[in-house]
């Protein structure tokens, strides 16, 4: 009953013992079975525990209805990215001092978890998963689904570490859940995004489109283009679509962002564009769509780091740029990982110098000491392969075989 809740929540908060609650009212045994809820009780009773406590025991129980209609609200709120709506919720929400104490308490570091996922805090979002993990009380089926809907999430918005391992507890904690229970049709959106960082094409194209249709019929117009924009990806290579009209539908997510004002999305549509073209080694069409996607980005983000990178190692490829130019850019590209302590980028920006200074010797040697072990260790496979070959290729040419004997060993397919 929620009296009993209420009166719990406050007397701990009051520093009271059961006992001392209780005194001229009724025994210590009767109000912990009221707080839990076990016994009935007399209205009187509970105006004199709220006198003692000085509480408006009315006031408090028309609070707590009306807090899972708030949180389901703020969990719209925060699936449509709507964030004045979100912060506004969320201090509404605060204001409500035993919201954790209470039978809504798991549901509520849920979504707070979830809400410093999408303000990029993984940090708290994390250590609020941990604590529902061990201690929280037996979740519903409901809060179950969204505990691994958030933990995929998690997994998922770990961009400075994007190693295999974390992509494979992504997709696992999002497999398990059950969309019957859980209802929330946006899941599928992170789905598909799980399966297409684990490179299955198939199963994340199946899941994109499922996710595109449902925020296409819920107007949530933002979200449908992310969608989209992941299922062309899956396009890309297939022979489903031609390649002038895969471009095509990239152009018309272009200029969809930017009638709606969505120009991270606008920018993140232009560097995947600029990838396509990359991927064709068409390093002129390229550079035009990364220098774009390059501009619209914020410099302290992640995605920003990736697309300067991307930018500037086509441009090198392209001869699109002068080494003067390729060497500014690329220390700045260095300076910004250092400050955002991402070891991937720090590596990858020091190889690209490397390469822009035609300084070989260090470029292999960079490769051989750091970047290899550092790709193999955090499971980056790709890079791993990229740079293996290279540097089997640079140990043949060297005539070091034992050395590349010894790399080769490390990959399947060997050029």
């Amino acid at each position: 009953m929620l009296e009993g809740e209420i009166i719990k929540y406050y007397r701990k908060k009051a520093g009271l013992t059961q006992e001392q609650l209780g005194i001229d009212i009724c025994t210590a045994t009767h109000v912990s079975r009221i707080e839990r809820g076990e016994t009935s009780y007399s209205a009187e009773m509970i105006e004199l525990f709220s006198k003692r406590l000085h509480i408006d025991i009315e006031k408090e129980i028309s609070v707590i209805q009306n807090i899972e209609k708030k949180l389901h609200k703020w969990h719209t709120s925060i699936i449509l990215e709507r964030i004045k709506e979100v912060e506004k919720i969320k201090k509404e929400l605060d204001s409500i001092s035993y919201i954790s104490a209470s039978n809504y308490g798991t549901f509520y570091q849920l979504l707070l978890a979830r809400y410093y996922i999408l303000h990029k805090d993984t940090e708290k979002a994390y250590s609020i998963l941990l604590c529902i993990q061990k201690d929280a009380p037996p979740l519903s089926s409901y809060e179950s689904n969204l505990l691994h809907h958030v933990t995929g999430l998690y997994y998922l918005s770990q961009y400075n570490r994007l190693e295999n391992e974390n992509r494979q507890k992504a997709l696992e904690e999002l497999k398990n859940v059950n969309i019957e229970q859980y209802g929330n049709l946006e899941y599928y959106y992170h789905l598909g995004l799980a399966y297409h960082w684990t490179q299955s094409k198939v199963m994340a194209y199946f899941y994109a489109e499922k996710a595109f249709r449902h925020f296409k019929e819920t107007n949530n117009y933002a979200r449908a283009i992310l969608a989209e924009s992941l299922m062309l990806v899956q396009l890309e290579g297939s022979t489903q679509l031609d390649f002038e009209d895969i471009v095509g539908k990239y152009e018309n997510l272009i200029d969809d962002s930017e009638v709606l004002g969505l120009l991270d999305k606008k920018g993140m549509i232009l560097h995947n564009l600029g990838f396509l073209y990359f991927k064709r080694q068409d390093y002129k069409s390229a550079h035009t769509f990364y220098e774009k996607a390059v501009k619209a980005g914020d410099k302290q983000s992640f995605p920003f780091l990736n697309r300067l990178y991307n930018y500037l190692d086509n441009a090198e490829e392209g001869k699109l740029l002068t080494t003067k130019s390729l060497l500014k850019h690329a220390n700045e590209g260095l300076a910004l990982s250092k400050k955002a302590t991402n070891d991937l980028y720090k590596i990858l920006f020091t190889l690209l110098i490397f390469r822009i200074s035609n300084d070989f010797d260090e470029y292999y040697h960079y490769i051989e000491e750091t970047a290899l072990p550092f790709f193999r260790s955090h499971h980056h496979v790709t890079h791993a392969n990229k740079y293996g070959k290279l540097l089997y290729n640079y140990f043949v040419e060297m005539k070091h075989y034992e050395k590349a004997v010894e790399t080769g060993d490390m990959f399947i397919n060997v050029p």
